[in-house]
This record gives structure tokens, sequence and C-alpha cells, in this order.
């Protein structure tokens, strides 16, 4: 362990580690990026309840992706990815939605059923697909309706609320019903074409081709 440097412990397809790990991009941080999986015994010694992401640093140990941004913070507060003005509000109110209400509608339903099928012979159950489409395709509306005219959910500048919502729309439009709903939503699929140029977004993306590891990774 280096005790100056952080290192960011999650599987990197998680949206939430993705989050993290832009957020170290926008800051510019030297860290380490250990892709261990949920329950692990790499994330049971740091998370309570063994999810991921996870940090250490040092002798500091932290769960929960909020908290994670909120120490970097402190730590580092030279560019600061969760405001300190009264636009903070904003922010945390999104973060609170992306977390609370989208992710487990756009992450947990409709992705987790593209990628992890219940099926005996591990096919697609469009059935579990299609079931979220509708509560996805409002979410996809309140977001385009919330861009209209902007570039950042909150602070007129790119925060941790921007970076989880990427990070989530990033795994929604790997799936042809995800990607037609973003894409039919102008507002939103100009706030994702411009945001997925920044280097952080591209730094962090794990489904890239192997080979072009972001500087934070680590086998």
């Amino acid at each position: 362990m280096n005790q100056n440097r952080v290192e960011i412990y999650g599987i990197p397809e998680s949206n939430f580690t993705r989050a993290v790990r832009m957020v170290c991009e926008e800051k510019a941080l030297d860290y380490d990026h250990f892709p261990v999986r949920p329950h692990s015994d790499e994330a049971n010694a740091i998370h309570p309840l063994g999810k991921v992401p996870g940090l250490r640093h040092g002798q500091v140990t932290l769960g929960e992706s909020r908290a994670i941004v909120a120490y970097l913070d402190c730590l580092y507060p030279e560019t600061p990815m969760m405001p300190t003005s009264p636009d903070a509000a904003e922010a945390e109110q999104w973060v609170s939605i992306v977390m609370t209400a989208m992710d487990p509608v756009l992450i947990r339903q409709y992705v987790f059923a593209n990628l992890f099928p219940k099926t005996a012979d591990g096919t697609v159950d469009r059935a579990a697909v299609e079931a979220p489409l509708p509560t996805l395709k409002a979410q996809i509306k309140l977001l385009d309706q919330a861009l209209a005219r902007k570039n950042f959910l909150a602070a007129a500048r790119f925060t941790f609320a921007d970076a989880l919502l990427l990070s989530t729309l990033a795994a929604v439009r790997l799936f042809p019903e995800g990607a037609h709903a973003i894409d039919a939503a102008p507002n939103l699929a100009h706030y994702v074409n411009l945001h997925s140029a920044r280097a952080s977004f591209i730094a962090t993306d794990p489904w890239k081709k192997p080979g072009k590891a972001g500087k934070g990774e680590n086998a």
C-alpha cells in the first residue's frame, strides 16, 4: 500500500465506481484502481456492506461514492466536485435522484436484464427487458427537460452529479431501447455527446477495447 496514493476499489463496469474514478480524473489525482467485485475479500475489508466502490488512503478506508467524493473534495479542494455555494443543494438533489430513483430502474432493472439474464439457457428475457421501459422513458424525458439550454445538471459546471449521471447513461446506451430513448431526447443526447469527449469519461470507459487502460488502472 502506498500511503500517499488514493486507491479505488470496484469493478470498472459499476456506474458508481466509474463516477468516483471520473472524479479522480477530473481532479488529476495520482490514484490506483483495483477492479474488485462486490462482496470480495477486498470489498468487505473496506465497505461495511461489501459494496463498491471503496476507497483506501493510508489508514483511511471509506465506502459509498458520495462519501468518497466528499473525502476527496476535503483532501484536494482545488477542483471541488460538489459545489460549496448555494448551488450545492441542486447538485445534491440530482445525486440523490440518480442514486435512489434512476439507478434502480436504469441499471438494476434494464441494464442488468440485458447483462445478467435469469433464464435457464442464458438468453435475454425480453419481458424483463421491456418491463422497466415505460419508467425508463419517463426518466429520460425528465432529464431532457432538466437539461434544456443547459450543459450541466447544476452549478453551471461539471460536478459529481454529472459524473454519476453520465456513468449511468453510458451503460443504458449500450442496448437498443436505451440508446434510442436517449438519442430521441435532443437535450439529453447533446449533453451525453458533449461530455463523452471529456478526458475523464474516456479514461474510465469500461466498455472500450482491452489494452487502453486509463492512468488509474491496476491489475
